[in-house]
């Protein structure tokens, strides 16, 4: 693959309809797509022209299911950047990433972590049975903290065309200063993964660690040695140190019959070698307390009917990933409970609007009546 691929006008075409999916409902993005043709023929004239600058970013924040600050590409860049990973800079970067590097690939992702997971601790439980220890490690603000410079690095490691590694380190430049890639660009999260990389098959290749998996900046390793994996640890920190990056205060080493926490599920090994995966208790509350409040919305008219069942059904799916059957059943009745208290509230508060009206109504009657009566009068006399 070349960048003469990725400025195909068929190839750059394709990227918009991949970047518009699921997305339309955005006034920028109808206006952007009825002109695509167009649109897609000034971006291919100005990156044959080397015209190309990419544009400001949207800058705002998630607290979903935590706080970040997130960096928007554009839809005309987020057009290109989809280009050109599509078309050569994912599968140059991705080509020698380890299987159990989880994030942000094709066929790969928060099930196939949670999967992978699951044969990891069944394979281990069978060599080593359920006694064990567990380092878990999250990097402090990982995509804030990342230096360009190392970014460059893995760019121009893994890319050969040097059109393409330009393009990729444009973007890494686009963000301004000497420190942190945004969080929301394809090309950011391509890089991030790479960085890494190198650590990946540190730890597989030369620490021996046969039981590893990371999802982006949080990865876990599974050891019978307490003191080998705080030897580790220390080793890990000195190679993040020679990227510029740290651990957090998250990272700790605990038992394995704690059970293994990540991406918010929690691995349980039973005695009898069964892995079980459970929500954590935290999180079932905040779907509740979520629940209630888009119910609340919805009675006083500021979100559509329907909304909280749509959050339902999203939690649902979710929870369906682990043995979750009884925090589904006992969440869908306090929907139920909680949708029938406003159903009734509702209809008390439709009543008394109705009750109220047809009394002024019969004041406003009897007024008019009022007045008709003494017009007779008056004719009469």
């Amino acid at each position: 693959m070349s960048y003469k691929e990725v400025t195909d006008f068929d190839n750059l075409y394709q990227g918009l309809t991949k970047c518009c999916r699921n997305v339309r409902w955005k006034d920028s993005v109808v206006g952007y797509e009825a002109n695509a043709l167009k649109n897609t023929y000034k971006l291919r004239r100005d990156l044959l022209a080397g015209k190309y600058k990419i544009s400001s970013y949207q800058r705002f924040q998630v607290f979903e299911p935590k706080k970040r600050d997130i960096v928007a590409t554009r839809l005309r860049d987020r057009q290109f950047q989809r280009s050109l990973c599509d078309n050569g800079l994912y599968d140059m970067m991705t080509k020698h990433f380890i299987h159990d590097n989880c994030a942000c690939m094709r066929g790969r992702g928060v099930d196939y972590t949670l999967n992978r997971l699951t044969a990891h601790l069944r394979k281990y439980y069978q060599e080593h049975g359920d006694s064990g220890w567990v380092l878990k490690c999250d990097i402090h603000h990982y995509f804030e903290s990342i230096p360009h410079d190392v970014a460059k690095q893995a760019i121009y490691k893994r890319v050969p065309d040097p059109d393409i590694a330009e393009k990729a380190r444009d973007i890494v430049d686009s963000f301004g200063g000497d420190r942190g890639i945004g969080l929301g660009s394809q090309v950011s999260q391509l890089i991030a993964l790479a960085v890494l990389d190198d650590l990946d098959h540190y730890i597989k290749e030369r620490l021996k660690i046969k039981h590893y998996i990371r999802y982006m900046d949080d990865f876990i390793l599974i050891h019978p040695d307490k003191e080998y994996l705080k030897t580790c640890r220390k080793v890990i920190e000195a190679k993040l140190e020679e990227l510029g990056l740290k651990l957090n205060e998250k990272t700790k080493i605990y038992p394995i019959r704690q059970g293994v926490k990540l991406l918010q599920w929690r691995f349980i090994i039973m005695p009898s070698g069964r892995i079980v995966r459970k929500m954590s208790k935290k999180k079932t509350g905040k779907q509740r307390r979520k629940l209630r409040k888009i119910l609340i919305k919805e009675y006083t008219g500021q979100y559509a009917k329907g909304a909280a069942k749509e959050s339902l059904i999203s939690f649902l799916a979710n929870a369906s990933r682990g043995d979750t059957y009884y925090e589904r059943r006992r969440m869908t009745d306090y929907y139920i409970k909680q949708e029938a208290y406003f159903n009734e509230h509702e209809l008390q508060r439709t009543r008394k609007s109705r009750s109220s009206r047809s009394c002024t109504a019969r004041r406003n009657d009897g007024r008019s009546s009022g007045k008709i009566y003494k017009g007779l009068r008056r004719a009469e006399c």
